[in-house]
């Protein structure tokens, strides 16, 4: 077997001066090309003036991790950060007379060119209405995670009494402060948070019946100021994170979330001037959970309690949906298919000439009219017709071979 081409050789009797080849199968040499593992995704489409969120992920087992740059000739791209095997995610500027962004996404298997075409300025979904009643400190509940929830009732003291025994709630009723504000501390053992609370006030005693937000599985959201400070009941999962202004998105990252006892805790550094955060374990941020979040009130700074609600933050808006710009792995396997049908057309032409000068070799050789019906060479033409046509035949199925190797072998 020499270059996917295998041929026997017969020797003809005596009187027969020329070798004949006869090819009997043919498999083009395919190598193994290097293909990329990153695949290129962004939130929403580019905007003219906004901040553009990209982010490059790893869908394709490697081996250790792969180098990434990410570039524009159009704008400026910062690396936000980098997650070991997870991928890197960055931030675009978007220059405000932009009409088209050119990307260059450069890894181990070369230098891929993306364009993508830059809206206007876009317009954001409102914000999901919150009840103001109620508000979990670090977001939302997580099962089994105790967390810190504020109320606001409308009478000198409230008790939050749980509604099932799968929710545990410490001290059952407090005093309000000089805000009106009470804090309780929750810890939920099931799927839901069903609390009811009780304000006794001048008019008499009023009960509302509640239901706490809860993610099973979720991530737990503690604001610190300039930072985040994350929670979860499985260690070594990653939290994904979106964060921006009344303009809408500006920043996102990813941490992984590490061992603290039986939680996985991280704590993240937040951009100035993030008035929201989102965060998710799912990549495709379907599960998002943000932390404490401004009310519409004035906000009363007078007690401890006031002043917390009033570093709260905006309401996260409706994000816009991932976008795949680029899928590196579909790509290759896309460029190894037509690798494939190229060389098997070369194969199939090389095979035909080859069959073609295997013939003329023959009748050079002394074929008459039938297999069965040899006659010996009478002169030198002859001689010479046949080894001409041996040796063509030879060199050009060597030559394909050749080409192929090095042609499908390239990156």
């Amino acid at each position: 077997m020499v270059s996917g081409v295998r041929w026997d050789r017969w020797v003809l009797p005596p009187a027969v001066s020329a070798a004949v080849f006869a090819v009997l199968s043919v498999s083009p040499p395919i190598g193994s090309s290097t293909a990329s593992v990153y695949r290129l995704e962004s939130l929403g489409d580019p905007s003219a003036g906004s901040p553009w969120l990209l982010r490059a992920r790893i869908t394709a087992e490697s081996v250790g991790t792969p180098s990434l740059r990410l570039t524009s000739p159009d704008a400026t791209v910062d690396s936000i950060a980098s997650l070991r095997d997870r991928g890197g995610w960055f931030r675009a500027l978007v220059p405000a007379s932009a009409s088209e962004l050119r990307l260059h996404l450069r890894d181990a298997s070369g230098v891929h060119r993306l364009r993508a075409a830059v809206g206007p300025q876009r317009s954001l979904s409102a914000a999901p209405r919150v009840d103001e009643r109620v508000l979990v400190v670090e977001g939302t509940l997580v099962p089994e995670l105790a967390s810190e929830v504020i109320v606001r009732p409308s009478g000198s003291s409230v008790a939050l009494l749980p509604v099932t025994d799968q929710v545990a709630i410490d001290p059952p009723r407090r005093s309000v402060d000089e805000c009106g504000l009470a804090s309780f501390s929750v810890r939920v053992s099931g799927l839901g948070a069903p609390v009811s609370m009780s304000t006794s006030g001048p008019s008499g005693e009023r009960r509302d019946e509640l239901r706490l937000p809860l993610v099973p599985g979720g991530i737990a959201v503690r604001d610190e100021g300039d930072a985040v400070r994350l929670r979860a009941t499985s260690p070594g999962s990653t939290a994904h994170l979106v964060a921006g202004d009344a303009s809408g998105p500006t920043w996102w990252s990813a941490a992984e979330l590490v061992a603290d006892g039986d939680e996985g805790s991280a704590r993240v550094q937040l951009p100035p001037g993030a008035l929201w955060i989102t965060a998710s374990r799912s990549g495709d941020l379907s599960e998002p959970v943000s932390p404490l979040l401004r009310p519409v009130s004035p906000p009363c700074v007078a007690t401890p309690l006031g002043q917390r609600l009033a570093r709260g933050r905006l309401a996260p808006p409706v994000l816009p949906g991932l976008r795949v710009l680029w899928d590196g792995p579909s790509e290759g396997s896309e460029r190894a298919r037509q690798q494939v049908q190229r060389a098997r057309a070369l194969c199939v032409g090389g095979l035909a000439v080859s069959v073609a000068l295997e013939v003329l070799l023959l009748l050079g050789a002394g074929l008459a009219s039938g297999p069965s019906s040899l006659r010996a060479l009478t002169g030198d033409r002859r001689d010479r017709l046949g080894i001409l046509a041996a040796g063509i035949s030879t060199l050009l199925l060597m030559g394909v071979a050749l080409a192929l190797a090095v042609g499908i072998r390239a990156p």
